[in-house]
């Protein structure tokens, strides 16, 4: 029987729903790309893509971290916040994809609740995503999204580190609690380098085939993509004086030789499994 309203399916439609479902999640740290991907996947009929669904759970994030013992407290969390949405989709006989960065730590939750959910694991370079997370003013700025963000659970030492270090931090706990994860269901999660994908169209072709998709994108299409920059930095002229956003930072290559060591000294493992250099 097919169905056109969520609210007309049947106790056995939500039950294949949850077993055969395949959503697709863009795990990531945030400014790794997550918004140009929403962009490349909404180009695609077949699939409902999102960058931040709502409610998108900012201040959620350092919870699920911290207390992944709560396993049915952060499932019931990640169920009311999204299940209408996929079921929306199913409905419509699309493929849910959401690339929001607030997801990762519900990683557990949601192969729970749907068995053949595929992950699609970005990467960046640790210079660059802490570059790019010190413009906007991540772990400085006074509000909402700041006070949902992942940190360590001792505030003591977490406050002798400078900007630098908590993201090298932010950067390398949460790509090492996604490596945890895939150890789980690893032929079910794709790990993409976002300097590879920006440069390389059959990274691209690979990831779009993992997702499901029967829409193409032609390599040209793609390029436009590419080069067309999304969720730039922006100030506004009133930007609220809670804000610490900064209009330039040097590039990593540019960075003193101190800089680098600070962030090397917590990133190296994982850098060098993903084959940045950091020198």
């Amino acid at each position: 029987m097919e169905f056109t309203h969520i609210h007309h399916t049947s106790s056995g439609f939500l039950e294949e729903f949850y077993k055969n479902y395949e959503p697709v999640f863009v795990l990531n740290t945030g400014r790794s790309g997550s918004a140009f991907l929403n962009k490349i996947f909404k180009e695609l009929d077949d699939v409902m893509a999102y960058h931040e669904a709502s409610p998108n759970m900012f201040l959620q994030s350092n919870f699920a971290f911290h207390n992944q013992e709560k396993q049915e407290v952060l499932f019931k969390m990640f169920q009311v916040a999204r299940v209408e949405l996929m079921l929306q989709a199913k409905v419509e006989n699309k493929i849910f994809l959401e690339t929001n960065q607030c997801n990762v730590f519900f990683s557990y939750q949601i192969k729970k609740m749907f068995p053949k959910a595929k992950f699609i694991h970005i990467t960046r370079h640790p210079g660059d995503f802490v570059r790019s997370a010190i413009r906007k003013g991540w772990h400085k700025n006074d509000s909402v999204w700041e006070l949902g963000r992942i940190k360590m659970d001792d505030s003591i030492a977490w406050n002798e580190l400078d900007q630098v270090q908590k993201l090298s931090w932010v950067w390398y706990a949460t790509h090492e609690f996604i490596e945890k994860f895939k150890t789980t269901c690893a032929d079910q999660c794709l790990t993409v380098r976002l300097e590879d994908l920006l440069k390389d169209h059959k990274t691209f072709k690979k990831m779009l085939g993992f997702s499901g998709s029967k829409i193409s994108i032609k390599k040209s299409k793609f390029k436009n993509l590419v080069e067309s920059k999304e969720n730039e930095l922006h100030i506004a002229p009133n930007e609220p004086s809670n804000m610490f956003k900064v209009a330039s930072f040097p590039k990593y290559s540019n960075w003193s030789a101190e800089m680098k060591e600070r962030l090397k000294s917590i990133t190296l493992e994982l850098s060098d499994n993903y084959k940045y250099q950091l020198d």
